[in-house]
C-alpha cells in the first residue's frame, strides 16, 4: 500500500518556476546513525522573501542554488566552511536557474529564462562564472536537466503543453527523444553509470526511472508518493524525498515503499521540496518555506551565536523591551540595548564562555531550560525562564543553583501522590504554615495554609476524577519546576508547577498555566 503524505497545491505548469514562491534553501547534517534521524538543527543560507530553490553541491564544501537576488534570481555560491555567500554570474537582463557543476570539468551549467520568454542552457566558465556565457545547445528550450560528464545531459524540454526527456550529446550535437510527459527531478546517480528521472504515470504521479548510460536502457524503480515531484540521492541505493516537513527514504535493495526518516515540523519549516546531498553524503540541502517558528526554536536560535560570542546575532533574538531578572521578579535591566551592553562587558571579561541545554520544557510561549553554562573553563548549572512573543525573547529570568541541602524533589513528590489521592491532609502536610501560590512572575493568589487548605478541600471533593502526571521535571538547588498534565473530571490542561522547599516543606510554589 502506498503511503500517502501531507498535499501539496500545486499550480502545475511547465516551466522552471513551478512551486512555491516564498521558499529558501536550508542546510543540516547528515546524522551518522541508521533507521530515524533526530535532527535537532537546521541553517537557513538564503534568507530571502523571495524564490531560493534549486540547491546543488558544487562539492563538499560549496552549494549552489538558484537565489533572489534584489528581485532577480541568479546563481548563488554559498561556502559551507566560512558561512558566505556570493554571486557567482554576471547578472543578466533575464534570469539564472538549476545551476550545477558540469562533471569532469571546472564549469557550471545553468537554465537562463531570458525577458522574450526562452529557457536555454549555458554554460559558465571559471571560478567567478563572470565571463559571458556560452549557450550549450542552440534553440532547445531546456526546463531541468542533469548533466552526465562534460558531453552528455539528460534533460526534460519543453514540448507544446508537456515535458518530454531528452538525451543531449554535446560533442555530435544531437538531440534524442526518450519519452513524453517526464518530470522535472533528473539527478546523476552517485557512483555508477546512471541517471534517474522522472515520468507521469497514467494515474498522473511521477514514477522514478534509471537509465543506464552505457545500454541507453530505462528501468522503473519505484512511485512517487501522490503530489510529490522531487527527490534526490544521498548515496548509490537511497533516495529522499521531503512532504510536508517531513523526510522519507527509499532504500533500492531493499524497501516496497518510502519509510519515514525524520520529523522536521519543530525546525520552523514546511512544504519540503527539492532536495541535494553532498557528494559525500554528510550535508543535506533541501528547499521549503520558512513557517512561523516554535517558542522553542526562537529560543535555541540564541544559544548558537551566545557561543560564538556574536553579539549582534545574540541580540537580535530579543525584543526591544526586554526584560531580564532573577526569580522570580528581581529585575536587572531592560531594553535591548542594554542587553547588548551588558554582554558586551561580560564578553570583554571573559575569554571563553558556552552553553548548552541539558533538559527543555516547553509550555506556549513559555520555555524552561536547564542549562550547563562554562566560563573560562568553570561550569555550573542555571534554570532559564523564557517568555516570547511575536517571535522574539521577551523576558529571560535566571534561577541560581541554590539551596542544594534541602533536597526538594522529595517532599514534592509526597504532596503528588497526595494529590492524586485526594487526600487533603496528607496533601497540605507538606506545605509551609506561610505558604505562598503565585502566578509567574510574582502575582500572589493565595497566602496561609488555611486559605490553601479551604481552596483544595473544595476542588478535591468536586473532581471525583483527579490525576497530575508529571511529563518533564528540573531540579535545581531548592527548587522542583514540574510540566504537569492535570485530568480534571472530563478534560485536561497543561501546567509548570515551580515548588521551593524551605526546612522540609513547600513554602512557595509559583504557577505558569
Amino acid at each position: 500500500m502506498k503511503i500517502f503524505f501531507t498535499a501539496f497545491c500545486f499550480f502545475f505548469g511547465i516551466g522552471i518556476l513551478t512551486g512555491q514562491s516564498n521558499t529558501d534553501v536550508f542546510l543540516l547534517k547528515v546524522p551518522s546513525n541508521d533507521g530515524i534521524w533526530h535532527i535537532e538543527k537546521i541553517q537557513n543560507i538564503s534568507r530571502d522573501p523571495g524564490y531560493d530553490s534549486q540547491p546543488s553541491f558544487l562539492n563538499n564544501s560549496q552549494l549552489l542554488f538558484a537565489g533572489n537576488n534584489n528581485g532577480q534570481t541568479d546563481i548563488a555560491r554559498y561556502d559551507l566552511e566560512t558561512s558566505t555567500k556570493e554571486w557567482y554570474n554576471t547578472p543578466s537582463s533575464g534570469g539564472e536557474y538549476s545551476p550545477q557543476r558540469i562533471p569532469e570539468s571546472a564549469s557550471i551549467a545553468a537554465v537562463r529564462l531570458d525577458t522574450n520568454g526562452l529557457q536555454r542552457l549555458y554554460r559558465y566558465e571559471g571560478a567567478s562564472g563572470k565571463s559571458q556565457p556560452t549557450e550549450m545547445i542552440q534553440g532547445l528550450q531546456v526546463a531541468y536537466f542533469a548533466a552526465y560528464n562534460d558531453r552528455k545531459i539528460l534533460a526534460s524540454v519543453l514540448s507544446d503543453d508537456r515535458l518530454d526527456l531528452v538525451l543531449i550529446d554535446l560533442q555530435k550535437k544531437t538531440i534524442d527523444t526518450l519519452l513524453q510527459n517526464s518530470g522535472r527531478s533528473i539527478h546523476k546517480v552517485p557512483g555508477g553509470n546512471s541517471l534517474s528521472y522522472t515520468a507521469v504515470n497514467d494515474a498522473g504521479n511521477h514514477d522514478i526511472y534509471l537509465l543506464d548510460m552505457d545500454t541507453k536502457e530505462s528501468f522503473f524503480v519505484t512511485e512517487l508518493p501522490v503530489g510529490i515531484q522531487d527527490y534526490t540521492w544521498l548515496d548509490a541505493s537511497t533516495m529522499i524525498l521531503g512532504s510536508g516537513a517531513r523526510l522519507y527514504h527509499y532504500d533500492t535493495f531493499s524497501d516496497n515503499d518510502w519509510q519515514p526518516l525524520a520529523d522536521l515540523s519543530s525546525l520552523a519549516i514546511k512544504n519540503i521540496s527539492r532536495l541535494a546531498a553532498s557528494p559525500d553524503g554528510k550535508m543535506l540541502a533541501l528547499v521549503a518555506e520558512p513557517a512561523t517558528p516554535s517558542s522553542a526554536a526562537i529560543v535555541e536560535s540564541h544559544i548558537e551565536p551566545f557561543n560564538l560570542r556574536d553579539l549582534e546575532g545574540f541580540v537580535n533574538v530579543f525584543s526591544e523591551d526586554v526584560i531580564v531578572r532573577r526569580f522570580p521578579n528581581k529585575v536587572l535591566y531592560t531594553g535591548k540595548d542594554n542587553l547588548r551592553n551588558e554582554y558586551q562587558k561580560f564578553f570583554d571579561r571573559t575569554a571563553t564562555s558556552n552553553v548548552s541545554v541539558v533538559k527543555r520544557i516547553t509550555l506556549k510561549n513559555t520555555v524552561i531550560d536547564e542549562e550547563q553554562v562554562a566560563i573560562n573553563g568553570k561550569t555550573h548549572r542555571q534554570v532559564t525562564i523564557y517568555e516570547v512573543d511575536n517571535g522574539k525573547i521577551k523576558s529571560m529570568t535566571f534561577i541560581e543553583d541554590t539551596n542544594p541541602s534541602e533536597a526538594p524533589e522529595a517532599i514534592v513528590q509526597t504532596q503528588l501522590q497526595a494529590y492524586n489521592d485526594r487526600d487533603i491532609d496528607a496533601f497540605m502536610a507538606t506545605y509551609a504554615e506561610d505558604i505562598e501560590l503565585f502566578s509567574f512572575p510574582d502575582t500572589l493568589s493565595t497566602k496561609g495554609k488555611l486559605a490553601m487548605r479551604n481552596g483544595y478541600a473544595g476542588f478535591f471533593a468536586a473532581t471525583p476524577n483527579l490525576h497530575c502526571e508529571i511529563q518533564n521535571r528540573i531540579v535545581i538547588g531548592n527548587k522542583v519546576i514540574d510540566e504537569e498534565k492535570v485530568t480534571v473530571n472530563d478534560g485536561t490542561l497543561q501546567a509548570i508547577a515551580i515548588y521551593e522547599v524551605a526546612d522540609g516543606r513547600i513554602s512557595k510554589v509559583t504557577f505558569i498555566q
